[in-house]
């Protein structure tokens, strides 16, 4: 009797540890989208500093991201830079319920090196760009890049997409694109504004109306599974008031 006592207050002891190694873990992967790189490495060492739990970050284009976690990649939290890819892993069955949001907006601008001979300008509807100059323009890749996508529909809207497609040099991620440019490799890029903001080698030309593409949008979701104590509470950290003046720092809109 002692011995079926022992036996099951050990097994009970051993599902509790299960249980709690569960629900709090001490180190979290993140996937999130490149051009998301300093601000979000900001918010999660904040977060880290205040709880003790490591986070790990896993960046690249949000279509790579979600390939991976559609592959069976181990990930606790996948934020992306368009809605479609959260979509996508939604139909797919990896992302825990009632968890995708949307946190923070963005705005494309044409840039240049800074050394290049053209000018900033207002922009406006009667403006051809393909005429503005000659030279490639660096873009992210459209087919798994939302940054590219957006330059396509924006141009397209404009008028310039066929002129301008030939001369397109896609990148992996909307920051591999900004640094095309700012190594003079092409004439013009498209990027999201945060990034060339931060970026003393390229200047902006122009800021995109939003009307001429879909709302750029990044949007946050725990992936099926993970969605332990650990996770929610940084999902939830990431999304504070607190973190607001953060996310305004770095030029995102909220």
């Amino acid at each position: 009797m002692k011995v079926a006592l022992t036996a099951i207050l050990f097994a009970t002891l051993l599902l509790g540890c299960t249980q709690n190694s569960k629900s709090e873990k001490d180190e979290l992967m993140v996937f999130c989208a490149a051009s998301l790189t300093d601000v979000v490495t900001e918010i999660t060492s904040s977060f880290a500093n205040e709880t003790g739990v490591e986070v790990r970050l896993n960046l690249a284009s949000s279509g790579t991201l979600a390939r991976q976690i559609e592959m069976g990649a181990m990930a606790d939290l996948f934020i992306s830079a368009n809605q479609n890819w959260i979509n996508y892993l939604e139909k797919e069955g990896k992302l825990a319920s009632d968890t995708q949001i949307k946190i923070a907006g963005n705005e494309l601008v044409l840039i240049a090196p800074k050394k290049s001979g053209l000018l900033p300008f207002h922009y406006s509807k009667n403006k051809d760009l393909s005429s503005m100059f000659k030279g490639r323009l660096s873009i992210g890749d459209p087919k798994h890049v939302p940054a590219g996508t957006y330059a396509v529909e924006l141009l397209d809207k404009i008028g310039c997409l066929n002129e301008l497609q030939k001369r397109f040099l896609p990148a992996k991620d909307v920051r591999s694109a900004l640094i095309i440019v700012e190594l003079g490799e092409v004439e013009a890029g498209i990027v999201y504004k945060t990034d060339a903001l931060k970026s003393d080698k390229v200047k902006i030309l122009t800021e995109f109306p939003d009307s001429l593409h879909n709302p750029i949008g990044y949007y946050m979701s725990v992936i099926k599974g993970a969605d332990n104590n650990r996770s929610l509470q940084l999902y939830n950290y990431i999304v504070s008031e607190k973190m607001l003046p953060v996310w305004k720092k770095y030029g995102f809109k909220k």
